[in-house]
């Protein structure tokens, strides 16, 4: 394989890890976008923010 051709699957391989990790990113903001838009249709007002912190405190812990 020619120099050029090694350059050109490297920068290949970077764009395909780049629009991985742009679709990796993706999915987390959906999913934390869903689950807060869910806690605020559970909780009104001010137990809102008591739900959200329990969910925080809950996924850190793995659960």
């Amino acid at each position: 394989m020619s120099a050029r051709g090694e350059a050109l699957f490297k920068t290949a391989l970077q764009i395909v890890a780049i629009l991985g990790l742009v679709l990796i990113f993706a999915v987390i903001l959906h999913k934390g976008y869903v689950d807060v838009s869910r806690l605020a249709q559970e909780h009104s007002g001010a137990d809102f923010w008591g739900a959200l912190a329990r969910y925080l405190f809950k996924n850190l812990a793995g659960g």
